[in-house]
């Protein structure tokens, strides 16, 4: 695993008790094309994604007991259906692993915000149960595991800053790209994503693919060019579900700020204008999150 993921590690004499520590990063899209729709009903998409520095973090310990059990700051969060307990289980049953699990989850990125915090502790549970046990899962293993888990959680398992992404989520290319910085601004509502693609309808003129071009802007770190070639189709569809969001986004407009809507919402992300941080959070209401980032 990635060395910059891991916050701790303990490795106890007697097995029970061994823990590690993890961030689990958020992810925006610079990019989002819905280019058809699957017979199982999830939607073929094309996007480019982006790591950034805002962090759950994940603490697994090696139990005496043999359930999985799972803690977390966010009540409504701390059940069977948390990604976080799914993805050990599926561990726990595919390679048979006798123990079970303690997770404590301290949950900052926001829920239903399109920024990939579900999709996200669920792959850096796998990886840090992999690290943890020793299982020594090959990146081939882990997006399997990954494609069974959910759309983004293979972007997540790459481990990459940068990654172009197709099919429904599952297939990730890892690209290069310089630092970016960011302004995250997320309305205090979430967006259901299926209600956001469930909403979408394509429209009949074909968009520009430029994917490409993106690419070889995030490579070259040309801001300019990011700009002109970043993408959205699910956008104006989550600012007619948010009309708040809508509305920000049109005040930073007036002051001269680019803001895109990252996946389906509701959060959105200035790019390349740290020395905006401040107008941002005058301009937007005092109770929104508001969050400097960079890419991580």
């Amino acid at each position: 695993m990635d060395s910059r993921l891991i916050v701790s590690q303990k490795n106890a004499k007697n097995f029970y008790g061994s823990r590690i520590k993890v961030r689990s990063p958020a992810k925006i899209n610079l990019y989002l094309n819905v280019l058809g729709k699957y017979s199982s009903g999830y939607h073929k998409i094309e996007s480019i994604a982006e790591r950034i520095s805002l962090f759950d973090e994940l603490t697994i310990t090696i139990a005496k007991h043999n359930d999985i059990k799972i803690f977390c700051n966010k009540k409504e969060l701390a059940n069977s259906e948390n990604l976080c307990v799914k993805a050990a289980k599926l561990l726990k049953e595919k390679y048979k692993i006798k123990h079970g699990f303690d997770i404590g989850l301290l949950k900052r990125i926001p829920i239903g915000s399109g920024l990939g915090g579900g999709s996200s502790n669920a792959a850096l549970t796998i990886l840090a149960i992999d690290e943890l046990c020793g299982l020594s899962l090959n990146k081939n293993t882990l997006y399997e595991l990954g494609s069974y888990m959910g759309s983004d959680v293979n972007f997540f398992l790459s481990q990459s800053r940068f990654a172009i992404i197709g099919g429904r989520g599952e297939k990730v290319l890892p690209i290069e790209g310089k630092t970016l910085t960011h302004t995250i601004i997320w309305p205090g509502s979430s967006l259901a994503t299926k209600k956001v693609y469930g909403s979408y309808r394509a429209k009949l003129t074909k968009f520009l693919n430029n994917v490409n071009m993106l690419a070889h802007a995030l490579k070259k770190g040309d801001c300019h060019l990011i700009k002109n070639n970043i993408f959205n189709a699910l956008e104006n569809v989550a600012l007619c579900l948010c009309m708040e969001l809508s509305a920000a986004k049109g005040e930073l407009l007036k002051n001269g700020i680019f803001s895109r809507v990252t996946g389906s919402g509701s959060a959105m992300y200035t790019l390349c204008e740290n020395y905006l941080h401040k107008k941002v959070e005058n301009i937007l209401p005092k109770s929104w999150f508001i969050f400097h980032a960079q890419t991580f």
